[in-house]
């Protein structure tokens, strides 16, 4: 957790990225992906960031293999952020570190709602993510 963090914040997303997934194929954050869904309790807001980016970074390779989203979901892509009941002071860290990151890092390209009726809950619509997942595709998609 620390190298990402570390990797993370000095914005070497492919070596944090190469890092996360690494510790996934060892059997670590085994509870990062559940029921087509990314759930970042627990996590960093550095290693939540990555977790989210190697998410989309998959569903770009591996398109018809997607482990992080599935028709469970209408296609969305949830995340789940918590709603900061264990964070110090009470207060969410997750939710406002995700937000950030598709609004300054996807701005336009790809949309992140906030679930009204679950505020520890992040949802990419079905339709932003396809069209995501097809502009990527065509590019050469580093995140």
């Amino acid at each position: 957790s620390a190298a990402i963090s570390a990797c993370e914040l000095a914005c070497e997303y492919r070596h944090a990225t190469r890092v996360l997934a690494a510790a996934i194929s060892s059997g670590l954050f085994s509870t990062l992906w559940q029921q087509g869904m990314l759930d970042l309790h627990g996590l960093t807001a550095p290693v939540a960031r990555i977790a989210v980016r190697l998410a989309l970074l998959d569903m770009v390779r591996r398109p018809d293999e997607r482990q992080f989203h599935d028709a469970e979901n209408g296609g969305h892509f949830v995340i789940i952020t918590g709603q900061g009941k264990h964070s110090a002071g009470g207060e969410a860290i997750l939710r406002p570190a995700i937000l950030a990151m598709f609004r300054d890092e996807f701005a336009g390209r790809l949309e992140c709602r906030e679930v009204s009726r679950n505020p520890g809950q992040l949802v990419v619509p079905a339709a932003s993510l396809r069209d995501w997942i097809r502009r990527a595709a065509g590019a050469s998609t580093t995140l």
